[in-house]
């Protein structure tokens, strides 16, 4: 039986992990296994002119309504410019320019062009931005297929500042597609968003079928659905890694049974684990597929293509929930995954240099923090106990990378893990230093005692560590002494000096509200961020507390003084309401972190203008891995 593995539009940026893993894992047990990995591709296509064309003709339609109504011609005019970050007037300018006698200014640095430009500007506005679009039709889609097709072709091999001015072009291919399908919108870190819909029954329902606004549609139509009835795959599993991808994910299964209702349709992924009890609950939403897994997909779906092929019942099949004759049923068996028995990913579609995802460990090696459902990620039943299980083999891990980097030669490998520890990554950089050329990698990190040693935060960086994440939660030792997250500020601030003289980039969280946190104590966290950011080179994050199903404090809610309630049914998130006794209250939580970014934001890194904060993490680890490789050559 020929079996489907797909992803969907998640970020511009690079693959996911989960489904090219499962692939791998597949394979190795012999079936006869494809993996559709939908995600750049989409990209790609939605960005070709073949679609921007089709979109531009929507435009304008949209256009000559708009001759005689101000209002909507600025409101469109302020969408292209705000969708690209001004790039489509900057786009529009070079080529006005390059026809008139000024034309030497494009290429001129930046304190003399910038007077004209300016200028100029002005007179390129909200109001007639549309119009001189439509006009300049040819030269934007040329220029945007060109990028397009330098950014497909090279990627991340190409220089640091090439991609970005690439990238930059495609802002202007999204803000069409953004104009034309709003409030929808195509974000390169998230995939499918915007306001137009949210994780909710009735939005998936009218999100499938909804033409107008839902630009998968025509992709998955045109471009899906035919190999669909090529190659008539018995089994299709979709993978769900994130919740932007609820849309994309259900359009696509909708579009699948639709075409080939007896073809069995299974979800999986690591969200999908996360809301499945959301998931089963909402009856209408299974018919679009026939299953999900609980956990990773490894053992399960193994188990489910040999039960369709021999068209054994579906209990036998560990970890799943499927339909039987319009009955949600469980399976018999539970089974929890050994990290030891996965293979390496196997990628497909991989543009050049591109950032590849790794797993190290599931969970959280610390687990001790009240606040966190991490401890729990990875397993089937929500386990938080850190098992030998959870924890891969670090020769297994060092073949993991070197099997990545001979096939595709990622430009670094970025492992998810939610906690790496310090003496595993020390044992990856001991590796690295015995090789002709260490491989770059980044990782999720504790601020741990081991790295107060700057003799030791050299050693990691010379054995080819990026950086990557950390958590901070709070700016206040009371607080973080209250919630377990057992780091001390004093150790923190020695670490981030250290990283930062090692060349190691970080990026830090926090959060605010969290149980019996003042506003006094949360300050304490916005003036940390102030204090240090210009070694923290990643930049920071300050969430509002978030307080999930499956976590601790959804447990311990009485012990901290809150009062729980959870979302509606028909809402597919994990995320808990909530009253608090003392501290700040869940509206005062989302205030005050909003107040801190906008308190922030001038401090951030350029980038944040053109892409989301994930992307920018990504983007400026790949600067730093060539710079890496120019000194190490």
């Amino acid at each position: 039986m020929k079996t489907w593995i797909c992803t969907t539009l998640t970020s511009f940026f690079g693959p996911t992990q989960g489904a090219a893993r499962l692939y791998a894992f597949t394979k190795q047990q012999g079936h006869e296994v494809s993996f559709k990995d939908l995600n750049q591709d989409t990209y790609f296509t939605l960005l070709s002119r073949e679609y921007l064309e089709q979109d531009f003709e929507k435009l304008n339609i949209v256009v000559e309504s708009m001759r005689r109504n101000k209002y909507l011609r600025e409101s469109v005019g302020a969408l292209l410019l705000q969708s690209s970050n001004n790039a489509f007037q900057q786009l529009l300018l070079n080529n006005i320019i390059s026809k008139t006698r000024f034309r030497k200014l494009i290429d001129a640095p930046g304190f003399v062009k910038q007077p004209i430009f300016s200028l100029l500007g002005k007179r390129l506005n909200e109001d007639n931005l549309a119009f001189a679009m439509l006009m300049e039709k040819e030269h934007i889609l040329s220029e945007i297929e060109a990028a397009k097709r330098t950014l497909d072709d090279r990627f991340f091999a190409l220089p640091f500042e090439e991609f970005i001015a690439n990238f930059t072009k495609l802002l202007c291919g999204k803000a069409i597609i953004d104009a034309v399908h709003f409030p929808a919108q195509l974000d390169f870190g998230l995939g499918l968003h915007g306001m137009a819909y949210a994780p909710r029954l009735a939005d998936i329902q009218q999100a499938i079928k909804d033409e107008k606004h839902n630009f998968l549609i025509p992709y998955y139509r045109n471009k899906i659905l035919p190999s669909l009835q090529q190659e008539q795959p018995g089994l299709v599993g979709i993978s769900v890694s994130h919740m932007s991808e609820f849309i994309p994910a259900f359009t696509l299964a909708n579009l699948i049974k639709k075409e080939s209702p007896s073809t069995h349709v299974c979800l999986g992924g690591a969200t999908l684990t996360e809301v499945s009890h959301r998931v089963i609950q909402n009856r209408p939403l299974w018919e679009y597929f026939d299953s999900l897994v609980i956990g990773p997909g490894e053992l399960p779906f193994s188990h489910l293509i040999e039960a369709l092929e021999s068209q054994n019942n579906l209990a036998s099949v560990p970890n799943l929930v499927y339909l039987e004759n319009s009955d949600i049923k469980h399976s018999e068996k539970h089974r929890e995954f050994d990290l030891n028995e996965a293979y390496t990913p196997e990628y497909v579609s991989v543009r050049p240099k591109s950032v590849l995802p790794l797993e190290a460990s599931s969970g959280c090696y610390w687990g001790k923090c009240v606040f966190c459902y991490y401890p729990k990620e990875g397993t089937a039943d929500h386990n938080s106990e850190y098992k030998k299980g959870r924890v891969r083999d670090i020769d297994l891990v060092i073949k993991d990378m070197e099997t990545l980097k001979e096939k595709y030669d990622p430009q670094y490998i970025g492992f998810s893990d939610s906690s790496f520890h310090p003496q595993r990554l020390e044992q990856l950089a001991e590796h690295n230093l015995k090789r002709k050329s260490p491989i770059h990698f980044s990782a999720f990190v504790r601020f741990e005692k081991a790295f107060t040693s700057s003799k030791f935060c050299t050693k990691l960086a010379r054995g080819g560590f990026l950086g990557g994440q950390v958590g901070l939660e709070s700016g206040s030792q009371k607080t973080n002494d209250f919630i377990n997250k057992g780091v001390l500020l004093t150790d923190v601030e020695t670490i981030i000096k250290n990283f930062h003289t090692a060349g190691v980039l970080i990026h830090i969280y926090a959060i605010v509200g969290l149980p019996g946190e003042t506003f006094e104590d949360s300050r304490l966290t916005h003036d940390f961020m102030k204090r240090w950011r210009k070694k923290v080179s990643l930049g920071w994050q300050i969430y509002p507390l978030g307080i999930h199903e499956h976590g601790p404090l959804a447990l311990r809610g009485p012990e901290f003084g809150l009062t729980l309630s959870p979302m509606p049914d028909d809402y597919l998130v994990q995320v808990m309401q909530y009253k608090s006794e003392r501290g700040m209250s869940q509206a005062e939580s989302l205030a005050t972190a909003i107040r801190f970014h906008e308190s922030l934001k001038k401090y951030y890194h350029p980038l944040n203008n053109l892409m989301d904060v994930e992307s920018q993490k990504v983007m400026l680890l790949v600067k730093k891995s060539q710079e890496k490789v120019l000194d190490e050559t």
